[in-house]
């Protein structure tokens, strides 16, 4: 009985056990911050240690939606060349091959038909026609150069799309890097929790094996502790599940294993003025896309009403005539020549087409402006977010102060047998609530601020 510790010394080697793991805790966080400056490196356990500038570096090479939209980027840049092409006319090669069922004239006749005429004339049964046709535009009411102006503003706003996409990928690579960030810090606080239930545990064996204590309040405990860790495992696999879905936006091996990176203790700050970010948000790639959308309408209302002008075209052919049986007899015809095409009488088809052109630009410009209201209010909901993210993590500061200070004056009071082991445990769990309140308003601050940049599309919180 005399080897027994009494409550002070049970709660000194308590605290001083206390204290030496959260000081391991925070000497491998600090390495883990020194050992990952970059995109990846190697942590404990042979995992590579993800940055979040690395995630990001990553899903702006590799993540599939940017890597689509450079390819409708692309695709719009050889719409583009084609567009152009059309300037130039077309160049066609013909070629003919028939087996007549009598011989027949193997060119047209030339000049006046006399018989001497007609006796020199080439027939033939088998024959074979090949040459070459040219065309080209000389006024066709604008249409070959809006249709490159259409092209051109679809590859800009495709372009314009890519930017947003890679604005949006950046964002969701944030929010999910964060989140998986503070599903860890609540596994943390479900594990300083256990672990400091598991110290009282201990004391408390050692209690009711004197009879200091009752067995039931030791029953209590390693009811909380087995509790908690259920509670910590399921955290644990919600975290992998959104490292899951981090990867897939990255475009990596949602299989693969990552240690993430800790976050950095210092908060991002807003940077701009209210009506600076207004007008950032109103030239946000959404905007910018859709008054292209305008642009483009306009230059379709062109393209209708130039095909109701005439068409004038330069018109070129040069054919070679052969005699299949016969090789060496061959003729040869051409022409140079106008060609002009006035539509007359199309039913309204021309007209009709004109009117969707006007109707399609005025529901664009509609767009247009729903696109830069939608910006301004998206605008307003991240700076709503913000503000109320900076309150939340003052909340949740004060919260886990004080419960903090709860937890350690019902910790003493239970170790000098002054304090009940329902107030402890009651305590512990708010104390594990609240460090988890801590680590998810500083998750929203971060999510919060990225979603101002998102809206804004540059780093107005950094």
């Amino acid at each position: 009985m005399g080897n027994v510790p009494g409550p002070r010394q049970m709660l000194q080697a308590r605290r001083g056990r206390s204290h030496a793991a959260w000081l391991l805790i925070v000497v491998i966080a600090a390495l883990v911050v020194v050992i990952s400056p970059g995109h990846a490196q190697v942590g404990s356990g042979g995992k590579e240690v993800l940055t979040l500038q690395g995630a990001i570096q990553e899903a702006l090479r590799n993540a599939p939606a940017i890597l689509a939209a450079e390819r409708d980027a692309a695709a719009a840049h050889q719409q583009v060349n084609g567009a152009k092409g059309l300037q130039y006319g077309e160049l066609d090669a013909l070629v003919t091959a028939q087996h007549l069922n009598d011989a027949q004239l193997l060119r047209p006749l030339s000049g006046p038909a006399t018989p001497a005429t007609m006796a020199t004339a080439p027939f033939a049964q088998d024959q074979l026609h090949a040459g070459a046709a040219y065309t080209f535009p000389l006024y066709d009411g604008r249409q070959i150069a809006n249709r490159i102006l259409i092209a051109e503003l679809s590859e800009a706003k495709a372009r314009t799309l890519l930017r947003g996409t890679q604005a949006d990928v950046t964002y969701n690579v944030i929010a999910l890097y964060v989140q998986a960030q503070a599903l860890l810090a609540q596994a943390d606080a479900l594990s300083a929790e256990i672990s400091e239930l598991e110290t009282t545990r201990k004391d408390t064996e050692l209690a009711v094996k004197i009879g200091k204590r009752p067995e039931v309040e030791l029953l209590k405990i390693v009811d909380r502790v087995r509790e908690a860790e259920a509670a910590r495992e399921g955290v644990l696999a919600q975290h992998r599940r959104v490292v899951a879905a981090l990867l897939a936006v990255i475009g990596g091996d949602p299989t693969k294993s990552f240690v993430l990176q800790p976050l950095p203790n210092e908060l991002p700050k807003l940077r701009s003025n209210p009506k600076d970010l207004e007008v950032a948000a109103t030239r946000r790639t959404s905007v910018a896309a859709a008054e292209l959308t305008v642009k483009q309408g306009e230059r379709s209302v062109s393209l209708a009403r130039g095909a109701q002008d005439p068409v004038v075209g330069l018109q070129a052919n040069y054919l070679r005539h052969f005699d299949a049986a016969y090789p060496d007899n061959s003729r040869e015809t051409w022409f140079v020549g106008m060609a002009v095409s006035m539509p007359l009488l199309d039913g309204g088809v021309r007209r009709a087409a004109v009117s969707k052109s006007k109707e399609e630009t005025r529901a664009a410009k509609e767009r247009a402006n729903s696109a830069r209201l939608q910006a301004l209010a998206d605008l307003q909901a991240a700076l709503a977010g913000w503000d109320a993210a900076q309150k939340q993590l003052e909340a949740a500061d004060a919260q886990f102060e004080a419960a903090q200070e709860v937890a350690r004056i019902e910790q003493i009071r239970y170790d000098t047998g002054a304090g009940d082991i329902e107030d402890l445990l009651r305590a512990r769990t708010r104390e594990a609530a609240a460090r988890t309140a801590q680590a998810n308003a500083r998750a929203l601050v971060l999510i919060s601020a990225a979603q101002i940049n998102r809206v804004t599309e540059q780093e107005a919180v950094r």
